[in-house]
């Protein structure tokens, strides 16, 4: 006998390849990737319009909710105020939430919803794929705080969140980039966003001021520059944004 017909002697007899156990395998191992890498994107969504530091969030499940999304977004905030040691306590007076920006991307609808209080509370919720746009979502497909703080660039600190107007960004974490915000000049009507081998102008919301939409053509784009032009197209003031790195 051969020094390696031995060790093939002595090995182990391997056990009996078994498909179905295989693919149930396979297929559990490309399910948790996916969801890890949701809770990737999310979390730094979430990091970045509003918690960088401090804030915490909170998700419920709930049946599908009547009165529309933005009795949903007040409900979840109400309920997130009341919750002991949040960015959501002292909240006041809750205003009615407002649609910031709904739009189709790579993965699906992202809608983002800001709400003040009477305390000067800023408090905002969105969806990022979980919701397909119809009817009202449910608790459980949003994603949803108060103050904290926010990310304005590199190179900057973070700032305590103390206006609508500083959420939103231009963001390159998902499968198509995306822009969304809310205009520092009440009387915008539309925003200019240009970079290179971008340029396209958005329509701003008479009543939350917001803006957003999915910029394919940004895969490549680093930074894009806005221009807040007013009915008469007169320029109301500029904003340059960088995508965060990660």
């Amino acid at each position: 006998m051969t020094k390696s017909s031995l060790i093939a002697a002595l090995a182990p007899t391997p056990e009996p390849f078994e498909t179905e156990w295989s693919q149930r395998t396979l297929a559990g191992i490309l399910a948790a990737d996916r969801e890890a890498a949701a809770r990737k994107r999310k979390a730094r969504r979430v990091a970045l319009v509003g918690l960088a530091a401090g804030g915490l969030t909170l998700s419920t499940a709930a049946a599908v909710a009547v009165g529309g999304p933005d009795e949903v977004v007040r409900r979840v905030i109400t309920q997130f105020s009341e919750q002991p040691n949040t960015t959501g306590n002292g909240l006041g007076v809750l205003d009615d939430p407002e649609l910031v920006a709904q739009f189709e991307t790579g993965h699906g609808i992202f809608a983002f919803w800001i709400a003040t209080s009477s305390s000067g509370t800023v408090c905002y919720a969105f969806s990022d794929g979980q919701w397909n746009g119809e009817g009202s979502p449910t608790e459980d497909q949003l994603e949803y705080g108060c103050g904290g703080t926010v990310w304005v660039g590199p190179d900057h600190p973070s700032e305590d969140l103390t206006r609508p107007e500083q959420l939103g960004g231009f963001f390159k974490d998902t499968e198509t980039p995306i822009l969304y915000g809310v205009s520092p000049h009440p009387d915008a009507v539309e925003v200019r966003v240009q970079g290179e081998g971008v340029d396209r102008t958005l329509p701003v919301r008479s009543d939350s001021h917001g803006y957003g939409a999915a910029l394919p053509e940004a895969e490549a784009v680093s930074r894009v520059t806005l221009t807040f032009l007013d009915s008469d197209g007169r320029v109301l003031g500029i904003k340059r944004l960088v995508a965060p790195a990660g």
